[in-house]
């Protein structure tokens, strides 16, 4: 486990695009677990720079989608792999065959997810994952609760991840959906190079709480990660101000 502090979400975003194209340009073919949301939004703008610039070539790269709210249709505005397009894959010259995501409105949705989950077997597994912390300590939709679930599965989201939601969902009269679907804890814990990114002060005390308590408490599923063989926090100063400097040299 690795902290590399950054001076502000710009630095990094930069930092974390850098990363996944020196992993790209390793393994052309890599599998990449696309995460959604405001965090990665920056990491978006600075790959599809990269790749105006020719530092980078997505052509056989295939991805995997972290998560998706269940009931929207691609074409939905709300949904992920609508964002996946809008800020990333319409970008680059990414193959669209293959890029995969959950089927949210599929009749069968345990069987999706089953399916799902055998895709990301079949594809070899995760090279690259990327997600940030939730105000409850939730990676993905993997939310807190007396036990977690290893691969793909529906879940029902916890209000506090709905409230953190909602500004998303504004102009939306049913508001943030209650069901979701989220890869699993082995299947983030199996990839092969993983990332968590934060920024702002307000990331400060969920760092503090991982970092500076050793519990494996699935009440606070961040805290797995620190059993992964390889797992780096991409931070910027505000989120690291409540690490103590023995903390911050430790994970150097």
């Amino acid at each position: 486990m690795k902290i590399i502090v950054c001076k502000d979400y710009e630095e990094v975003s930069k930092v974390m695009a850098e990363k996944v194209v020196s992993i790209v340009n390793q393994k052309p073919d890599c599998v990449f677990c696309l995460p959604a949301g405001n965090s990665p939004i920056g990491m978006y703008k600075e790959l599809v720079k990269m790749y105006q610039e020719g530092k980078v070539d997505f052509s056989q790269m295939r991805t995997f989608d972290m998560d998706e709210y269940a009931g929207l249709k691609p074409e939905d505005c709300h949904s992920f792999i609508y964002f996946m397009h809008q800020h990333f894959l319409d970008h680059v010259n990414i193959d669209l065959k293959n890029v995969r995501y959950p089927d949210a409105c599929a009749e069968d949705l345990d069987a999706m997810c089953k399916q799902y989950a055998q895709d990301i077997i079949d594809a070899g597994g995760l090279d690259i994952a990327i997600t940030g912390i939730g105000d409850d300590g939730h990676i993905a939709f993997n939310e807190p609760n007396s036990y977690l679930l290893p691969r793909c599965h529906v879940v029902k989201l916890d209000e506090a991840t709905r409230k953190q939601n909602e500004s998303a969902f504004k102009d939306c009269l049913t508001g943030v959906p209650e069901y979701a679907i989220s890869t699993g804890m082995e299947e983030h814990m199996k990839t092969r190079n993983y990332f968590v990114v934060c920024s702002g002060k307000h990331k400060a005390p969920l760092l503090k709480k991982l970092f500076e308590n050793d519990h494996i408490d699935p009440m606070y599923p961040v805290s797995f990660l620190r059993m992964h063989p390889n797992v780096e926090f991409i931070i910027d100063e505000q989120a690291a101000s409540e690490l103590d400097e023995e903390i911050l040299n430790y994970f150097k």
